[in-house]
């Protein structure tokens, strides 16, 4: 309990304890914002981790648009399958014939 109002202790009762209660309320509001500032960096994280999701189903469905378009213009509609390969998720790496890059994600071939 941080002391930000304080009153000399040969003070009356009353501005003691009013003193006192002042300190206890600015107590229950530092606790409640450090409360909404980890409430806050929480709902951020979760921001971001969705516009992380969103921005790779953009690529995908801008890569998958053109690919359609392109095949409707040349008249090749059949048989058509897309993969993006925007991440790894989907594909799995064989022990000895990739080495997958986390940080730079690339996906190499050794």
């Amino acid at each position: 309990m941080k002391n930000r109002i304080s009153i000399d202790p040969s003070a009356p009762d009353s501005l003691l304890t009013g003193a006192k209660k002042i300190n206890e309320n600015f107590d229950q509001i530092d606790s409640k914002i450090e409360q909404l500032e980890t409430v806050a960096k929480s709902e951020i994280a979760h921001l971001h981790w969705r516009a992380d999701i969103n921005e790779k189903n953009i690529l995908e469905m801008a890569l998958e648009l053109e690919t359609v378009k392109g095949a409707i213009l040349n008249g090749l509609t059949s048989n058509i399958y897309i993969e993006s390969f925007i991440d790894v998720e989907d594909v799995t790496l064989l022990n000895g014939a990739t080495k997958h890059d986390s940080k730079n994600k690339k996906v190499y071939l050794v």
